[in-house]
């Protein structure tokens, strides 16, 4: 049996953002192993009491609703211990035990990812260069992750998907919470070109606190961050620091003296963050470890198209509120930019979409019935074989429930030992057994 429950146990008892659980695995080879662990042996470790107290609850009635939900509304999870889980998330301090996703999560460990964020309140010169950045990225086969909040986060989104390009969403929600509400359209677009993903387990409404826990993520699964504008105090600088720390790479776009929403980008620039004047200045720096994948040909034809659309941005619903000071040399009465018209959709196809492995699906639940049906039951007698197919699939049964089926208590205490020697089922405290 795959043990997502106890991953979805374990995510909800550390909470998000722990950095717990890299020592927790240094100690135990999975979940189960920490599910498994009584109070005596978890006082012997170096956690805090409120830890070891929270890991003392075996209690899997949350674990098994949170899985149960997810099923049920087609959500995706992806676990730490999963073979699809992105390679970059694991080399932070305090990675995410679980993952809630829906959509198909693009490889982002075979092929380069670059973050793009910035301010909600945009001039007109940020609108139309998260978009051309993004789409341009997309266009190459890049895949462009942001936070779908309103503002460049948005914008660069649509970008991206517009160019023919992959998108990651971050929310600092539950996966199934959408906010801003005014980007319903653009989320289920990004499920359609990518994925939109959430460490808070589903239902969880989008407080304040969430939004910088969450950038770690949008830093995490990106080879470089790029912040179009902010000001000295935008959440996109959080973003920025989080990459610093992280060991990623800072591009920051420059924008004019004196403007405020250009203050962060312009300090960045001046701390040392890689200045972006065009797309290539992103890219140059991977073409020794990405060059095979990245789709030059799509950047080319690609350049002649990614003038701002607004007639995209409006169909998917893209939500932004415009700050009129911050770009005063920049207005729609004084230069009028001719839209793009162009279908961006006659771009060559990236050159490496058809070798890129399809991780996970909406529909992907994380109990892997095929892999259990493959178990020789040869070896098991008739009763065995009788109180196994009385078994659920997914969750845990006491023996009370097995006796229902017409079993004494007797001949099901000594059947479930010997399946669990064999390997079929695994004993549960509380005197609950579930399917191996």
């Amino acid at each position: 049996m795959s043990d997502t429950i106890y991953w979805i146990w374990l995510a909800t008892k550390l909470g998000v953002a722990s950095r717990h659980l890299h020592y927790l695995l240094d100690r135990y080879s999975s979940a189960y192993d920490i599910f498994r662990a009584d109070p005596e042996e978890l006082e012997m470790l170096d956690l805090k009491a409120e830890c070891i107290a929270a890991l003392s609850d075996k209690d899997l009635r949350q674990a098994y609703a949170i899985n149960d939900y997810c099923v049920s509304h087609k959500i995706g999870i992806l676990t730490y211990s999963s073979e699809h889980y992105p390679a970059k998330l694991r080399f932070l301090k305090d990675p995410p035990a679980v993952l809630y996703f829906r959509g198909v999560l693009p490889n982002v460990n075979d092929f380069l990812s670059i973050g793009v964020v910035g301010t909600r309140k945009i001039s007109e010169y940020g609108k139309r260069s998260a978009y051309k950045i993004a789409y341009e990225l997309g266009a190459a086969g890049v895949t462009v992750v942001s936070g779908m909040a309103s503002g460049i986060d948005g914008v660069s989104a649509c970008g991206a998907i517009c160019g023919g390009g992959k998108t990651i969403a971050v929310l600092g929600s539950g996966i199934d919470v959408i906010y801003p509400k005014e980007h319903t359209k653009l989320y289920n677009k990004i499920i359609e070109n990518g994925a939109v993903v959430s460490e808070y387990p589903p239902t969880t409404k989008p407080l304040g606190q969430h939004f910088p826990v969450r950038n770690r993520i949008i830093s995490g699964l990106s080879n470089g961050t790029l912040v179009i504008e902010g000001d000295l105090r935008s959440g996109s600088l959080i973003t920025a620091r989080r990459a610093l720390v992280q060991g990623r790479d800072l591009f920051a776009l420059p924008g004019n003296l004196g403007n405020k929403n250009s203050s962060g980008t312009n300090q960045l620039l001046h701390d040392g963050a890689n200045l972006v004047i065009e797309t290539e200045d992103i890219l140059k720096p991977y073409e020794f470890y990405y060059g095979n994948t990245i789709n030059y040909l799509g950047l080319h034809e690609a350049k002649g198209r990614s003038e701002l659309d607004s007639e995209a941005l409006s169909r998917m619903g893209v939500y932004f509120e415009m700050d009129d000071t911050s770009s005063q040399e920049v207005k729609h009465d004084v230069i009028t930019v001719k839209e793009n018209k162009l279908r961006p959709r006659k771009i060559p196809k990236n050159k490496t979409e058809k070798d890129q492995p399809s991780t996970l699906s909406p529909q992907t639940i994380t109990e892997n019935k095929a892999e259990q049906n493959k178990k020789d039951t040869s070896s098991l007698s008739e009763v065995e074989l009788k109180v196994l197919s009385s078994m659920p699939d997914d969750r845990a049964v006491s023996v009370d429930a097995l006796m229902r089926f017409g079993f004494s208590a007797s001949e099901i205490m000594g059947t479930l030992a010997m399946l669990e020697i064999k390997g079929f089922v695994s004993s549960l405290p509380g005197g609950l057994y579930i399917k191996a």
